[in-house]
């Protein structure tokens, strides 16, 4: 391989990433408009400069076509779920539900925008949480910006070991350490975890009612910080697979004990709260359904999704059949190998989150209909609102996903990776976070990112002549810390919310956060280990 790394070949790698973050935050461009250009700019780039061939390009693009269509298989559905909710008037009823379950409007807002979309990023992953969470608090009388904002923050806790710790085991594979080196990765990654989750939890109960709101949230906050939390430190290096569940699902119940508690029962709320609108709760209705039926498509989804993953036999019955596409080698003009891939990103169509919440849905619709929350003519009005909702979504991710693989295969991922540590040395310890942080942003996966930058993380690794487990650790973390602001999580918040519009001001928002921790734990690594 004879790829130049020199500065003109590092700044023009930079370029698509930097277009989208400047045109986002700063000129307030919304996904749907900046993607199509930002793909654009890195095929221009890599046939250009990195000398790829359009026939490289169009392999990569079929892979982030097929890529982006096991990301829309879950948006879809999540986004069919929310408008049958609305069309029932099933959201009514489970802010009414919660209210009657405790009426601390703040111990509310931590159930439905911390516990509950945690509990679904440990079972289903892909922005799922942030679909279901950002209604439910909208529900309730937060105000959409911080409905999406608050979810996207705290359902970090299943960042890297949820949906069954399929991006931890995707960083494992890529990177090929050792089991005592993956037990180390593991600890590290959930302690730091837990710091930036219960952060997150903390920054929220802040936006709520500064000081005030703390100090009246944080005997409950400590208590489900510490199921969640600590039981993730706990097994993640015993067993990855189940240590963000088991501890979700625990701190779930937990959450309805306490809000049995003398402190969480009662009627507790700050009347001048700034994320508050109230009107939203004004408007009261005679309620049709109850409480645990509006939970029908929630309840349904753990159901389906615990008896299909969980239970050993149906697993491996149903995860005999998986779907796969076969791409063909490629080459640049400067020698840069892209391998074949005779079975590239397989899918298992009956134990993927998207055939849960289809199934879940499917379920909930007949169930609506039979009881006549709506008539069968309503599907037609449901669906429409779903097309309009999500394809903005689909051209955004699908432009998304084939940027990074333009990236990937030009060369211009390695050359930027490479550049940054040639000049940083021992301090690319520091910014390995950062690495994770761009990878989650261009690819909205961080399992993709873990795919993307788990070698490299190991390669530099080794240059340092430091552990694996440690730049292993902070990479699937910074992972963690991109899914708070990146696009596809933003995505399925502003769909599902109707923020349309509003996604500079949310980057804004999470990004300097997300960024300060990244540097804090890449700089508490630094100090350790030099």
């Amino acid at each position: 391989m004879n790829l130049p790394m020199n500065l003109l070949f590092w700044a023009a790698s930079v370029v698509p990433v930097a277009f989208l973050l400047v045109v986002m935050m700063k000129f307030g461009w919304g996904v749907a408009k900046a993607a199509p250009v930002g793909m654009a700019l890195a095929g221009l780039i890599g046939v250009l400069i990195y000398r790829s061939s359009p026939g490289a390009l169009a392999v990569e693009a079929g892979k982030g076509v097929w890529n982006s269509a096991t990301i829309l298989m879950v948006i879809w559905p999540a986004v069919f779920s929310y408008e049958l909710s609305c069309e029932s008037k099933g959201f009514e009823a489970i802010r009414n539900g919660i209210q009657s379950l405790t009426r601390h409007e703040l111990f509310q807002i931590l159930i439905l925008g911390w516990i509950f979309p945690s509990f679904l990023q440990g079972i289903t992953g892909f922005g799922v949480a942030v679909a279901v969470g950002a209604p439910l608090l909208l529900s309730i009388g937060v105000s959409p910006f911080y409905s999406i904002v608050i979810v996207l923050l705290c359902h970090s806790q299943g960042g890297t070991f949820g949906t069954l710790a399929l991006a931890w085991e995707a960083l494992i594979d890529q990177a090929g350490v050792n089991g005592t080196q993956e037990a180390q990765a593991a600890l590290l990654a959930a302690a730091m975890i837990w710091v930036f989750n219960l952060m997150a939890v903390l920054l929220t109960c802040w936006f709520y009612g500064k000081g005030k709101g703390i100090r009246e949230a944080a005997p409950a906050v400590g208590i489900l910080s510490l199921i969640m939390g600590g039981g993730q430190f706990l097994l993640a290096p015993v067993n990855s697979t189940i240590c963000n569940f088991l501890p979700a699902a625990a701190a779930l119940g937990a959450a309805f004990v306490l809000s049995r508690t003398k402190r969480y029962g009662r009627e507790w709320k700050m009347a001048d709260s700034p994320i508050m609108e109230r009107k939203i709760q004004k408007e009261q209705t005679e309620e049709k359904m109850s409480f645990h039926q509006a939970f029908l498509p929630y309840y349904s989804l753990t159901g389906i999704t615990i008896f299909c993953l969980l239970i050993p036999p149906v697993y491996g019955i149903l995860s005999r059949w998986s779907v796969a596409l076969s791409f063909p080698e490629t080459v640049t003009g400067y020698g840069f190998v892209t391998k074949a891939d005779p079975a590239f990103s397989p899918l298992k169509p009956l134990t993927y989150a998207g055939t849960f919440l289809a199934l879940s849905s499917v379920i909930s619709y007949v169930y609506y209909q039979k009881k006549g929350y709506f008539h069968s003519r309503s599907l037609k009005a449901i669906w429409k609102r779903t097309v309009q909702k999500c394809m903005p979504s689909t051209v955004a991710i699908t432009c998304f996903i084939i940027m990074s693989k333009f990236m990937g295969s030009s060369g211009q991922i390695y050359v930027m990776s490479q550049g940054i540590v040639l000049v940083l040395g021992r301090f690319y310890i520091i910014a390995a976070p950062i690495f994770g942080i761009l990878g989650t942003f261009i690819t909205s996966s961080n399992m993709s990112s873990n795919i993307l930058l788990g070698n490299f993380q190991r390669t530099a690794a080794d240059l340092l002549q430091v552990s694996p487990s440690v730049t292993l650790a902070l990479q699937t973390v910074g992972g963690v810390l991109g899914t708070a602001f990146s696009p596809g999580c933003v995505i399925m918040g502003i769909s599902t919310t109707g923020f349309a519009g509003g996604e500079g001001k949310i980057l804004r928002m999470i990004i300097p956060w997300a960024v300060a921790c990244a540097i804090v734990f890449g700089g508490v690594a630094y100090l350790v280990l030099c």
